[in-house]
């Protein structure tokens, strides 16, 4: 206790050389400075994930249960009610998904389509003209699909999958015994721009469509889409907390060894793994200027140490031993960081959750993009992260400075005698 109070006497006691107090104000800043922008910046780095990750889920389910072995598995009624039952579960909706060669009149392409249901339609709002729905006979394709293929509304395309193409060798080779596979000609009934992994390679059918495409019998799908319900703060249950409930619901009906559960992370692990070592890049980058704050407490406690040799030795007369003056500057060190990083934190919450609300800094050229100001999605634990690794160097900073002011107050203890 009597060590904090007078800790606290040599941070805000005045000093003969005011040079002592502008460095102490010098590192107080850099570190309120390199915790607002690492959180920020984090804050950024998580609001541009959460774009892409919701752009995916225009298409794609927060979870996916597919086949551990083979391409399909079959999804009754029942199944599907099931699923629905779980307090976790928004919505279960069947897919089926698979290559196919798309031919135009003078273009053609491989490309990935994606076999949905109705009620999946509603997640392509702002992405596509839902009011149009899916027939069977109706394409809805990609922007890059589209410019590729030379396709425009109400073109007809013809859709061949794997199995027509083998069948038509095998009618090819067998002409007497095999009858050549039926063709289905499709409509392009619409348009959808989300993110670049779909807009060039997919395009969108109903389920019905799907089945007769690929030959698929009823209840046989490539799998399901799941999405979460909101918690009590109107967010969405994380994709952990869903795949958890599914996992627990996969065992107790006998399916975990039948059935592989995805998240959207592991369908696109590549990117998404890509954006996880920016976001900790830029973390270990920015602390670079708490680094720098650092080197500043470490001129500024020695210092102090330096101009309170004096009372460093009435300390010493009074009782308080070499360790006790090492303490004393470990928490006058700790006192500054916290009162840093303490402000830091603060400031870096409030510069946030302002972009988050108002969106004040706006994108270069934010017209040509979905979202027009950085978008902003703050996580409690890269604050707490933040604090705590910005603390940590502030007190690792201190140990010099501690240790000097111990070994002067020896001296000079030594000294006197």
């Amino acid at each position: 206790m009597k060590n904090s109070v007078i800790a606290k006497r040599f941070i805000f006691a005045k000093k003969e050389t005011k040079a002592i107090n502008i460095i102490t104000a010098i590192s107080i800043a850099g570190i309120v400075i390199g915790v607002a922008v690492i959180c920020v910046v984090l804050s950024v780095l998580n609001g541009f994930r959460s774009v892409v990750s919701n752009l995916f889920l225009t298409i794609d389910g927060n979870v996916q249960l597919v086949a551990r072995e083979g391409q399909t598995i079959r999804a009754s009624d029942e199944t599907l009610k099931s699923l629905r039952a779980l307090p976790e579960v928004a919505s279960a909706e069947r897919f089926i998904e698979g290559k196919v060669l798309m031919a135009a009149k003078e273009k053609s392409s491989v490309v990935i389509l994606k076999a949905i249901e109705p009620t999946a339609v509603k997640q392509l709002t702002g992405y596509m003209d839902i009011r149009r729905g899916l027939g069977e006979r109706d394409l809805a394709i990609g922007g890059g699909v589209a410019n590729r293929l030379g396709a425009m509304h109400q073109h007809e395309v013809v859709v061949i999958s794997a199995k027509a193409i083998d069948e038509g060798l095998e009618a090819i080779q067998n002409p007497l015994s095999k009858k050549p596979p039926e063709l289905p000609a499709m409509k392009i009934a619409n348009f959808f721009r989300t993110h670049r992994a779909f807009d060039e390679t997919y395009a969108l059918a109903s389920l019905g469509a799907g089945r007769r495409i690929f030959g698929y019998e009823e209840n046989e799908v490539t799998g399901i889409d799941i999405r979460p319900k909101k918690d009590v703060f109107g967010k969405p249950l994380s994709n952990e907390a869903l795949r958890a409930a599914i996992e627990k619901w996969a065992k107790e009906n006998g399916y975990e060894n039948a059935l592989q559960i995805l998240t959207i992370e592991d369908k696109f692990s590549d990117l998404f793994r890509v954006m996880k070592m920016e976001k900790w890049g830029s973390f270990a980058a920015l602390l670079l200027i708490i680094v720098v704050a650092s080197f500043s407490l470490i001129g500024s406690l020695t210092m102090t140490a330096i101009e309170k040799r004096r009372d460093l030795y009435f300390l010493r007369c009074i009782g308080l031993t070499a360790k006790d003056i090492e303490r004393i500057f470990l928490i006058e060190g700790a006192l500054i960081g916290a009162i840093g990083v303490g402000i830091g934190v603060a400031l870096g919450f409030l510069v946030a959750f302002l972009q988050s609300e108002y969106g004040l800094v706006k994108l270069p050229y934010g017209n040509a993009f979905i979202v027009k100001a950085y978008p902003v999605a703050i996580e409690a634990w890269d604050f707490v992260w933040t604090a705590v690794v910005a603390f940590l160097l502030t007190l690792l900073a201190s140990l010099y400075p501690a240790r000097r002011a111990a070994f002067l107050s020896e001296k000079l203890s030594a000294n006197r005698e």
